[in-house]
């Protein structure tokens, strides 16, 4: 199945980390058995209220296909990562890919 992975990253991480975690959670991925299609940095948004303190996070997206049983394993695996604040994945419905990508 086709899912949308949004990463959300503490913002005062340097370029070269950021790249690292992109080609970690990539890794993630294909260990948990899945293909990463498109990876996007969406660079530093203002939150609409802090998380850990932190008014802004360093987004990224990851389109993905994996199998559905092995989604939570693959989320909580990153969530256990200390550079992370956030991480939403969303199955996309209607076709596979997502429009806005």
């Amino acid at each position: 199945m086709n899912y949308e992975l949004t990463i959300a990253l503490k913002p005062d991480l340097a370029a070269e980390k950021s790249k690292k975690i992109f080609a970690e959670v990539a890794e993630a991925v294909g260990k948990a058995g899945g293909k990463t299609e498109k990876v996007e940095s969406l660079g530093v948004k203002n939150l609409a209220y802090p998380i850990k303190g932190l008014p802004q996070a360093s987004f990224g997206r990851f389109q993905l296909e994996i199998e559905p049983a092995n989604v939570n394993a693959l989320r909580r695996g990153l969530e256990k990562e200390e550079d992370f604040l956030r991480v939403f994945v969303v199955e996309v419905k209607g076709g596979g890919k997502s429009n806005k990508f």
